[in-house]
């Protein structure tokens, strides 16, 4: 119970004749020191235990979540990989598709090229033989011709009549270029086995340039060592031949050509090269073609025929620009 104390001190008292009375309660007995009551801290030390569970109830749910996604990334990996697995099957099943539909155009193409090929030889063989008889055919009377135009030329040249003497240079030259012409064409469609033996190579070139009007402004270096060539030495002198003519054409105002030799130990190299206006480059991969010429009055098959007779002989030929070289390659053994 509070008790009231009564002092009537002056201090105390008022002015106006008031009493102040002060109260002495004693206190409560279950304030602690602190200044806070029991049913204080119990509140208190219930809110963290409510917080503490709140917050392991979260973290659970936290780490259900977290499981739930990882099951779900994982089905999400087992379902690529399987799509992976059917897309390589699918990918094996379509390139053996590619591999037999390609062995199936391959075996069409074979036969279509095979079908092809017995049509075009059928229709070569006829138009070969065609062409051989006319070649011959025309021969004939241009041989008569040109010994008609030899026994003029003999006779006016007694008379000195310059005028005649030049209408008869005029049509031998004629009759000698349509006389190469079908000399080719014969040489290109005649097949016949080569007789390789070993034979000069100075020779060959000798009997070679006997075939050939050189014109007087036309220098012709030859080498100074010979060497034996195993060749088919008909066959060659036709091949060189056709090298020397070639190069007097592309000299116009007359030149050298150039003939060298590089003797190895298991082939021949001979290299043909002369002064004149050059090949232009973009035509070089072409001047083996047959039918291709950049004369107004060639047949393209000069060059064609010097492959192949060198081709049979086993060996090779090819040509570079500046000078314009011929290099023909032969082997010095009899090609298998």
């Amino acid at each position: 119970m509070a008790k009231f104390i009564n002092k009537k001190s002056e201090e105390a008292q008022n002015r106006d004749g008031r009493v102040i009375f002060f109260s002495k309660t004693p206190p409560d007995p279950g304030e602690t020191e602190g200044g806070k009551t029991d049913t204080q801290q119990e509140i208190t030390e219930f809110s963290k235990l409510v917080k503490n569970q709140e917050e392991k109830i979260f973290e659970g749910k936290k780490k259900d979540r977290i499981a739930t996604v990882t099951d779900l990334i994982e089905e999400e990996k087992k379902a690529i990989a399987n799509i992976q697995v059917l897309i390589k099957k699918q990918s094996q099943s379509l390139e053996r598709a590619r591999k037999l539909f390609r062995e199936k155009q391959s075996m069409l193409d074979a036969e279509l090229n095979r079908k092809s090929s017995m049509f075009t030889n059928d229709k070569f063989s006829i138009m070969g033989h065609l062409s051989s008889k006319m070649a011959h055919d025309i021969r004939n009377p241009l041989n008569v011709i040109k010994v008609q135009v030899d026994l003029l030329k003999l006779r006016y040249s007694k008379q000195e009549d310059t005028m005649m003497l030049d209408s008869l240079n005029r049509m031998e030259k004629a009759v000698y270029g349509i006389t190469n012409q079908l000399n080719d064409v014969l040489n290109f469609l005649r097949e016949s086995p080569i007789q390789c033996e070993s034979v000069s190579f100075l020779k060959i070139l000798e009997e070679s340039l006997s075939y050939i009007q050189k014109p007087d402004n036309v220098r012709i270096d030859m080498p100074s060592d010979d060497v034996m060539l195993f060749c088919d030495a008909n066959k060659m002198q036709r091949v060189f031949v056709n090298m020397i003519q070639n190069s007097i054409q592309a000299m116009e105002n007359g030149g050298t050509i150039t003939f060298s030799i590089i003797d190895g130990q298991n082939e021949t190299k001979i290299e043909i090269s002369d002064t004149g206006k050059g090949i232009n480059e973009e035509l070089l991969p072409k001047i083996f073609e047959p039918l291709f010429t950049t004369k107004n009055d060639g047949t393209g098959l000069g060059l064609p025929i010097c492959k192949k007779i060198i081709e049979d002989h086993g060996g090779s030929i090819s040509v570079r620009d500046g000078p314009t070289t011929f290099t023909i390659t032969l082997p010095k053994s009899e090609p298998s």
